[in-house]
Formats: C-alpha cells, structure tokens, sequence
C-alpha cells in the first residue's frame, strides 16, 4: 500500500473515532441518551466531514510520499554508483536530516569506490608489470642452469655465470620488496606519533643513505620541529625521495629544509620537465630513458611516497626543477586542518 492511500485511510478512520468519542462525551456531558435528531445530525456531520478529512489527508500523503519517493530515488541512485549531492531543503527536519545523511553517505562512497578503482587499476598494473619485469631474469636463469647441466660452461666460465646469476636473483629480490613496499602503501595508517624531524633526519635517515664523496648530505629542519606522523612511514618517505635524488645527482648535494611546516627536499640532480610534474607519481613510471633495468628501476619509488604521504594526511608534489636544483614539497592536506 502506498503511504498516501495508507495515511487517506488512517485520518479518515481517525476521524470517525473522533466522532464516535464525542459522541460518548455527549451523552457523558448531558446526562441522557442521544435522541434520533442528534443521532442523524452526527451522522450528517461525519458524512459531510469524511470526504474533507479524506482529500486532506490524500494531499498529505502525497506530499509525504514524494519525499519518500525523494530518497527513494537517491538511495537508488547510489545503488548505481551515481553520487549525486542535493542541497534541497523540506520543511520537516527528519526528512531534512536524512537528506544531509544521504549526502554524507554518497561522498563517502564516491570518494571510496573512488579508491578502490585507483587500487584495483594500480594493482592490474603491478601484475602486468610484475610478469614483464620477472620474465627476462627467469630465462636467464633457466638458459644458465640447462646450461651447466648441459656442461656447456666450463670451469673457467662457472664463476662469471654463477655472479650473473646472483645479480638476476639480486634483480628479483629487489623488484619483490618494492612490489611488498608498493602494496603495503595502499593501506591506510591509524597511529602517529610527534616526531623531532632535525634528529630523525640526523640519526635514522642520513646514516642509511647511499654514501659519495662527491654528494654531500645537508640537513636545515630547524631545531624545534615536530611533525605528526606515523615513524615507518616517514622514514620511507625520506629514503625514497633522497635516494633517488642520489640516482640522479653525480655531484652537488641533496638537502632537507622546512618552512611554515612545509618539508622541503632539494637536490642539484638532473632536470625533471614540467610535462613529468605529475607522471613521476604515477606507479611504473620512470623518466629514465636507460635500457638497463637494472640502472632505470621499478617506477614505484614516488608512488609509495605519494600513497604514504596521503595516509597520513599529507601530500607530496614536485614545486620545481630547473638545471640549477630540483625541489620536492611534502605538506599537510588543507582537509586536516
């Protein structure tokens, strides 16, 4: 039953009562029985009212109904993954307040779904990726093993094939942890905790840096400054991004600075162009025109940096690049403010 029909059926049987009971109350209030005239005039009256009472109430169930129909429709909505927000207003609250709820709800799920197709589309990549990157080793491997039970390599041979193979297997262990460290990124991080960045650069990042005289490491995070943010992470991020600035610095520096609570990382590497801004972010995604694999990488460096800096609320960009330094931005999303 539709709820106009039902609310129709409701005020009219309502009203009824209402007439029944007064009524009662009359013959109460006088003391005697009703006579016959009374009897037909209140029969006349009910008669005469319950078309009235009927129609109003017909009208109100209309007007409810399609309130209902309202969030019918948008519920039905994001049932199909359309997550439109509606600011209409209704004069009554509850209905309003659903309204709000609903609009909450379907941001949440876009933002979600959202997500959940960058992940999914992320992942297919790392597959596709995975097996393009780990065919080549494995048939090397396989060509060096048919061939030494083949004994096809000589003794004078064996050690320069048995280090090509341990360079393979070095390939392959290297693309497992990025590809571990890649997926790991995706999930979000719950606890943080105050950490003094001057120190934590100091003694848990510069120490585990890739070493060259011909780099030199330099640290200007003032003295006081805490940053709230999960320490496995953070020191993830840092390693990343100062890395690969080593990758790509034969000699200058590489240098950590802040201001305003901004996290700068600046080196005197390579040029990035402005066409890379945002594709070096991407997963896979090399500017490294070498045919070495070994030498170009993975891609997933500043795509993990990118996923980790998100799940902590920040996130990560490159302000700019020239021939002179190359300068990375990590800062606080103006959402968590």
């Amino acid at each position: 039953m539709k709820i106009k029909s039902f609310l129709a059926i409701i005020y009219t049987l309502i009203g009824l009562l209402i007439s029944a009971i007064s009524s009662f109350l009359t013959y109460i209030i006088i003391g005697k029985p009703i006579g016959m005239p009374m009897v037909i005039q209140i029969i006349l009256v009910i008669i005469f009212l319950a078309p009235i009472v009927g129609i109003i109430s017909y009208y109100l169930g209309s007007y409810l109904s399609n309130k209902f129909h309202f969030i019918q429709f948008r519920l039905t909505d994001i049932k199909n993954q359309n997550f439109i927000l509606d600011k209409s207003s209704s004069k009554i609250k509850e209905i309003e307040d659903i309204n709000e709820n609903i609009n909450f709800l379907s941001a949440q799920l876009k933002h979600l779904f959202k997500d959940l197709k960058q992940k999914n589309q992320n992942l297919s990549n790392l597959l596709i990726s995975m097996a393009h990157d780990i065919k080549t080793p494995i048939t090397i491997l396989n060509g060096y093993i048919e061939e030494i039970e083949d004994d096809m390599i000589s003794e004078k041979e064996l050690p320069y094939a048995l280090k090509h193979m341990r360079e393979e297997i070095k390939f392959l262990d290297e693309l497992t942890v990025d590809m571990l460290e890649f997926i790991t990124s995706m999930q979000e991080q719950k606890s943080t905790e105050d950490i003094n960045l001057k120190d934590f650069i100091n003694y848990e990042v510069f120490p585990i840096l890739p070493k060259s005289k011909d780099i030199e490491h330099i640290n200007e995070v003032g003295e006081d400054i805490l940053i709230s943010f999960n320490k496995t992470d953070l020191k993830k991020i840092c390693i990343n991004i100062l890395t690969n600035s080593i990758k790509y610095t034969s000699k200058g520096y590489i240098k950590i600075y802040t201001l305003e609570k901004i996290i700068y990382f600046e080196n005197s590497g390579e040029k990035i162009d402005e066409k890379y801004k945002k594709k070096i972010f991407e997963p896979f995604f090399t500017i490294s025109k070498s045919k070495n694999r070994k030498k170009s990488g993975f891609g997933l460096g500043l795509s993990i940096v990118k996923n980790l800096a998100q799940n902590n609320g920040y996130e990560i960009c490159l302000k700019s690049s020239n021939e002179r330094q190359t300068i990375f931005q990590l800062k606080e999303k103006k959402s968590k403010n």
